[in-house]
């Protein structure tokens, strides 16, 4: 029986699904006959890398070319190829043959003339996991390949290919499909297949494969052949999901968000995949926060407005500190002796967590019951000392009944009577930062970022120079650390009040050192345009 994802693979150029930048380029050098020595195809799995490599070896092969560069199919070239027979094509999985006598045993057939066809064609699949000395021995053959030979190497991680091998080949793109692409595809197979199954079903098989062709055809296939429930498959791994989470943590709600994590566990999906998954998700929002909607893949329209009004109720401040404490424990999901723990503290943290175990609110532990001022009961002697305390106490006035001039001065009163100048605040300041690292580092880093300009009764002027920044020491959480931290340091309750600069902040010059606020870094709001998000998140390569 026949893998849905092999039996419709395409078979040439002009079946592949469109835009697709290597497959419109590769027909024409066909057509031209300009074609290169070497290719090195990059993107996600299940995008077409291989099915592309193995038109192009039909097409170097084939005996009937038609004028868009397509291969005929028909001739004995096209079906040795599409049967896995034809000699002259030679596939290697790089993951299992990496070693360095590998690619010498390649070096020494490369010089062999094709047997079956016109041209050898060697496809390297994931190529990236060669040694170094594999790639080493690799490159010579690159620079200087023999006639009649082509070599296309595949990748999923194109950063652990060497510079030297990306050199001497022409690089090509496969960007993830698009939901359209996908439901497209699926209906093929479906009306080809006789398969019932309601188009919002396809919408959720095509949104859970992640932009991969493969992954979508085969979950087709389990939910076709298995007669199983889409959402038996997908549920958990949904955009829906993530939503209902972001929800959760957006009010405060850590054991409803730690359920989930639970249920997630025991549906047995990678907790690792998924959390990364998520942090997709939340990225994705910061996108939409930021304008560049149109760049959120893998969303109907329904879904992509309930994206939009739940990015309307949050903040890009309260994005980033999410996606920093989920990058924090990320890295620790597959060593932790319990997998969910991880995830679990993250979620405590943004859901308010962190709050609780700094001292801003109770963790549901009883307090010890304070011993009585009394005497004890009947029958029990008291000390002598003890005794003569508490009648000394019972003799002074209480504290109402004093005079006024004798009453101790309260928090409140001593807010009202200590004066505390700029001179004052600025002579702790540096304590004052130095304390704050015990509590936070991105909030000592936010500190630095700013100077204290004015005091104004109980409220310290903080002077900033962007408005991220004046945003994300102005949210509650912050400023409920930064004023606990100040009643401490300055013996006073005072407040913090964030104003934004005229002034742009200085440039260091070459071999000077400053704070935050001297170096030349671009500011938040600066970096979210459309442009500059893509260049900042993704280095060019398609959003995903």
């Amino acid at each position: 029986m026949f893998m849905f994802y092999t039996k419709y693979r395409p078979q040439k150029f002009s079946d592949v699904c469109r835009p697709n930048d290597a497959a419109d380029a590769l027909s024409k050098q066909v057509v031209s006959g300009k074609l290169s020595h070497a290719y090195l195809f990059v993107g996600p799995r299940g995008t077409g890398k291989t099915t592309v490599a193995r038109i192009l070896a039909k097409a170097l092969n084939c005996a009937d070319i038609n004028s868009k560069g397509d291969p005929c199919t028909k001739c004995s070239s096209c079906v040795a190829i599409k049967e896995g027979s034809f000699v002259d094509m030679i596939e290697i999985d790089a993951a299992s043959n990496r070693g360095i006598d590998d690619i010498r045993e390649i070096k020494d057939k490369i010089k062999l003339a094709p047997t079956m066809g016109k041209n050898k064609v060697y496809i390297i699949d994931e190529v990236h996991m060669l040694t170094n000395e594999a790639f080493n021995a690799l490159l010579k053959t690159l620079e200087e390949p023999p006639k009649k030979t082509t070599f296309v190497l595949c990748t999923t991680e194109l950063h652990k290919v060497p510079d030297t091998i990306k050199s001497r080949c022409q690089v090509y793109r496969f960007k993830r499909a698009t939901m359209p692409q996908l439901i497209e595809k699926l209906k093929e197979i479906t009306k080809s297949e006789k398969i019932k199954i309601s188009e919002k079903d396809l919408e959720k098989i095509a949104l859970a494969s992640l932009g991969g062709f493969r992954d979508a055809e085969t979950l087709l296939q389990q939910v076709s052949d298995g007669e199983l429930s889409v959402d038996s498959l997908v549920g958990m791994g949904s955009k829906e999901v993530y939503i209902e989470l972001t929800d959760h943590l957006m009010s405060g709600n850590s054991g409803s968000a730690i359920r989930i994590i639970s249920k997630v566990y025991e549906e047995g999906l990678d907790l690792y995949v998924w959390t990364g998954e998520y942090l997709r998700y939340l990225r994705e929002m910061l996108f939409i926060k930021s304008g560049v909607k149109e760049e959120v893949s893998g969303a109907t329209s329904e879904l992509l407005a309930e994206m939009e009004e739940q990015a309307s109720r949050l903040s890009v401040g309260w994005l980033l500190n999410a996606m920093n404490s989920i990058l924090e424990e990320h890295k620790n999901i597959k060593t932790s002796f319990i997998p969910q723990l991880p995830v679990e503290m993250a979620l405590a943290k943004i859901g308010g967590g962190e709050e609780l175990l700094s001292g801003g609110g109770s963790l549901g532990i009883p307090e010890a019951p304070k011993q009585p001022t009394t005497s004890p009961g009947v029958g029990k002697k008291m000390p002598k000392d003890e005794k003569e305390e508490e009648e000394k106490e019972q003799e002074e006035p209480e504290e109402d009944a004093k005079p006024e001039k004798e009453k101790k001065n309260t928090p409140e009163d001593k807010e009202e009577t200590s004066l505390i100048t700029l001179e004052n605040l600025e002579e702790k300041w540096k304590e004052f930062i130095k304390r704050s690292r015990e509590l936070n580092h991105s909030l000592t880093a936010l500190l630095k970022s700013g100077k204290p300009v004015n005091v104004e009764g109980k409220f310290v002027i903080l002077e900033v120079f962007y408005p991220f920044h004046k945003e994300r020491l102005e949210s509650p959480q912050n400023r409920k650390l930064i004023e606990k931290l100040m009643s401490e340091i300055y013996d006073a309750r005072l407040s913090l009040k964030c104003v934004l600069s005229k002034e742009k902040p200085k440039k260091l010059k070459t071999g000077e050192s400053g704070n935050l606020t001297d170096l030349n870094i671009a500011p938040a709001e600066v970096v979210f345009n459309k442009d500059s998000v893509l260049e900042a998140f993704d280095g060019g390569l398609p959003l995903i």
